[in-house]
């Protein structure tokens, strides 16, 4: 029998709440990140940007050197910012940047009403070989406010402006009906999300915020069936969780492996076994399939010496290296990716102090004991570890596609690549008794507005005069 509603309605929070929270903070705080942070100054932009005003236009595949895959993108909006980044001294001492890269200059927020009267893109094109390899569908948000700078000729900045936001919209959207899904974890899915760095990439054109939406709807369609005593009755009760799995094979690669946590539902094994592997069919297909378009489009590689094919003869070679660059790579950058989930913003060179990055961390474990309702230790042991499943998914891929043939390291793996995972890592930790969960969801939504606050004042203090 399933789990009877008004139980399960009393392990829980009222589910206004934690939406109320994620809605007023991130809509907030994203836009602020949307309009004030200079164009491409967040991750791999200015590469987001160009592709997704070739979606805009029809242009769907993947850019590169094989013929028919050039393209030719708007000047104007591959001279929106300098070369080179705002990186301090202490972080070029750090070594964890290249040595003397290209400098840019400090921002005055007087550029921002100037940069409307600019040309709109389109007056000039140029061609390029090396955007990005990610499935259109990503880039769908973004879109129409190509469509809109196009048709009454606004500039180039107009046009990434109103893609922002557009992109931010549906961010907000899709976790807002995952968490109105959920049956419980509201609250660590709102703060998953409302780490500065998911906000700061929502408000950003980028292939991420999307794939993170979609895995919290994916969380919140397990989280259902999980709740359950026992398997719908109907296949039809499986429906929405196979829309989202196969809504996870149309973003971005490695993600697959999140509908592992299907295993861990109730019913017999047998049938569990079964859904376990279709969920991961419908995610893993689709995902299979636009690897295979990319790599006819015969990419550039991101890093000299890497080559995919090579890397793979490699690796069946000598199966151990894999194991030993993952093992580096762990131990050489694990310290900090803690600190970095949770603000390290642009690209890489907006840092928020270590005590609100501490802060940061503390808010997200603290929500993954609240509105934790009733879920089997099975089925959360299953959420675990296909975030582990996951997560050597990612760090395959970074291997294969970006690191030179037989590296012992794992060059260019961010930490935001993880930021779909929390829900399902941390579903493990157990719940809070009633009165102490509501005295810390208070505590832990002020605490999130802070950090929130804290890596807005450090985007500014970082990029502007």
């Amino acid at each position: 029998m399933p789990l009877d509603p008004p139980k399960l309605a009393e392990t829980a929070s009222p589910p206004t709440r934690a939406v109320v929270v994620f809605l007023v903070l991130a809509a907030s705080f994203g836009s602020f990140f949307a309009l004030v942070t200079p164009p491409h100054d967040p991750a791999d932009e200015v590469r987001h940007h160009a592709r997704a005003w070739l979606v805009s236009n029809g242009r769907f595949g993947v850019v590169g050197r094989a013929p028919d895959h050039e393209a030719a993108i708007p000047r104007e909006i591959l001279r929106l910012h300098p070369p080179g980044h705002h990186h301090s001294e202490a972080q070029l001492r750090a070594g964890r940047f290249p040595r003397n890269p290209p400098p840019s200059a400090p921002h005055t927020f007087s550029e921002l009403p100037a940069r409307l009267d600019e040309p709109p893109a389109g007056v000039e094109f140029r061609y390029v070989r090396l955007l990005t390899p990610y499935n259109p569908v990503v880039y769908a948000p973004y879109a129409p406010a190509f469509w809109v700078a196009e048709t009454f000729g606004l500039s180039a900045t107009s046009g990434l402006w109103l893609a922002r936001l557009l992109g931010l919209a549906s961010w907000l959207v899709v976790v807002g009906i995952a968490l109105g899904r959920a049956p419980g974890r509201r609250w660590l899915l709102a703060a998953s999300a409302l780490l500065p760095l998911s906000v700061f990439q929502a408000a950003s054109i980028s292939a991420d915020p999307l794939t993170q939406a979609v895995a919290f709807l994916f969380f919140a369609e397990w989280l259902r069936l999980a709740a359950r005593e026992a398997p719908p009755a109907r296949a039809s009760g499986y429906l929405p969780l196979a829309a989202a799995a196969l809504a996870l094979g149309l973003v971005k690669p490695g993600y697959a492996p999140l509908t592992l946590a299907c295993l861990g539902l109730p019913g017999p094994l047998r049938p569990r076994h079964a859904l376990g592997a279709g969920a991961f069919a419908l995610a893993a297909l689709p995902t299979l399939g636009w690897v295979a378009v990319a790599m006819a489009a015969d990419e550039p590689p991101l890093v000299p010496g890497a080559d995919s094919f090579a890397q793979l003869r490699f690796l069946l070679a000598h199966p151990l290296a894999f194991g030993a660059a993952i093992a580096n790579t762990v131990a050489a950058d694990a310290g900090r990716w803690g600190m970095d989930l949770v603000g390290s913003l642009g690209h890489l060179d907006v840092e928020l102090p270590a005590g609100a990055s501490a802060l940061g961390l503390a808010a997200l474990a603290a929500s993954a004991s609240l509105d934790a309702g009733r879920t089997r230790l099975a089925a959360r042991l299953a959420g675990l570890g296909a975030a582990a499943a996951s997560a050597f998914a990612l760090l395959a891929l970074a291997y294969v596609g970006w690191a030179a043939v037989g590296a012992d390291f794992i060059p260019a793996f961010q930490p935001r690549y993880l930021l779909p995972l929390l829900p399902f890592a941390l579903v493990l930790v157990p719940p809070l008794p009633g009165a102490a969960a509501r005295v810390l969801s208070g505590a832990t939504a002020l605490t999130l507005a802070l950090v929130l606050a804290l890596a807005a004042l450090a985007m500014v203090a970082t990029y502007y005069a």
